[in-house]
């Protein structure tokens, strides 16, 4: 799981925080498309002595982002049951899909390969309640009809009376925040991954209310909490993250400012350009040039045209967590809100 970057979710998770055991319940696990599922596999196959026995992909099973597939395992215990696993291959990040695809606040929780992150203890936990994170149908109807048989009450999104005191659900969020409930797990003898911990706890979100015509706060209107949040990749990261981007204020009449777009996005723009003037013009392509002259701001596609110039840029990983303290202060002061 470190050295792949794999992550587990669902009612696994669920069971580890509520220390309850579901015996009809599988474990999920989530990685991203490409070695790290393919090392995954292998290692469930050969060393596990699971077997493949389900396959199935596409919007209808199972409509959440970024998802691409899932593939179903299984293996006999000594006691004659079976052991299930399913490997959900995802097209980034697996906390992406968990963060901006799941359907309700419940089953946003991650176990990481040291640490385990419930997302919303306070609600899931305490209170055991759900809140929606996608629009109501059938299908979703059903999932939430499972975890209310097990003991959860849900509804769409918090009443006005709760707000105050469930910060957790609209304030900016991030993963291993004030907020969240993180359990270090034992990892003697267990080699440290090659990716360091901050690459996913430094996954930032933010929720805010929709109705089901995605017009905002229509008190008639069936309400869910809609995830803002998206994927980056730039030349001069070495890793993946995901970033809270801009959340409209219906109170305000505006956008809220962010960490990404406001804060972080400029520099590393910036910064890209400052390297990519350092690498002598011969090596930058045509396409290089063009960006870099007319469409900076979206110069974190060029990695795949960089590779093939045979360029290098420094990483700058290391900053991330300075950078995010730094606009953390400037939280402190009263939210700017930029109109229309």
């Amino acid at each position: 799981m470190g050295k792949h970057n794999v992550l587990i979710s669902g009612s696994f998770a669920i069971q580890f925080f509520e220390r309850v055991t579901w015996e009809e319940s599988d474990l999920d696990l989530y990685a991203e498309a490409g070695t790290s599922t393919e090392a995954l596999e292998k290692y469930l196959c050969k060393n596990e002595g699971y077997r493949i026995i389900r396959q199935t992909g596409g919007l209808d099973y199972w409509p959440i982002d970024d998802w691409i597939e899932t593939r179903t395992y299984t293996k006999k215990r000594a006691d004659s049951t079976e052991s299930q696993i399913q490997i959900v291959t995802t097209a980034y990040v697996p906390i992406f899909t968990i963060v901006k695809g799941f359907y309700s606040t419940l089953v946003v929780n991650v176990i990481s390969w040291n640490k385990a992150y419930a997302i919303y203890p306070q609600s899931s936990f305490i209170h055991h309640k759900s809140y929606l994170l996608k629009k109501m149908d059938d299908y979703n109807g059903r999932s939430v009809a499972k975890y209310d048989a097990r003991g959860w009450r849900s509804q769409d999104v918090l009443w006005p009376e709760e707000e105050a005191s469930h910060g957790c659900i609209f304030k900016p969020r991030r993963l291993n925040d004030k907020f969240t409930w993180t359990i270090p797990l034992d990892d003697t003898d267990v080699a440290p991954a090659e990716t360091p911990d901050f690459v996913l706890e430094f996954s930032s979100w933010k929720l805010a209310k929709c109705s089901e015509d995605d017009r905002w706060n229509i008190s008639s209107k069936l309400l869910f909490y809609k995830t803002y949040c998206d994927k980056i990749r730039t030349p001069i990261l070495e890793h993946c993250y995901i970033f809270q981007h801009r959340c409209f204020s219906s109170s305000r009449g505006g956008y809220e400012e962010c960490f990404w777009e406001d804060f972080l996005q400029p520099r590393l723009i910036r910064m890209t350009l400052m390297e990519l003037h350092k690498v002598p013009a011969a090596k930058r392509s045509q396409l290089i040039e063009d960006m870099m002259k007319s469409d900076p701001e979206n110069l974190y596609v060029l990695r795949a045209e960089l590779e093939r110039c045979g360029i290098s840029l420094p990483k700058y990983d290391h900053e991330i967590p300075g950078w995010y303290a730094e606009w953390e202060k400037t939280q402190r002061a009263p939210a700017r809100i930029t109109a229309f």
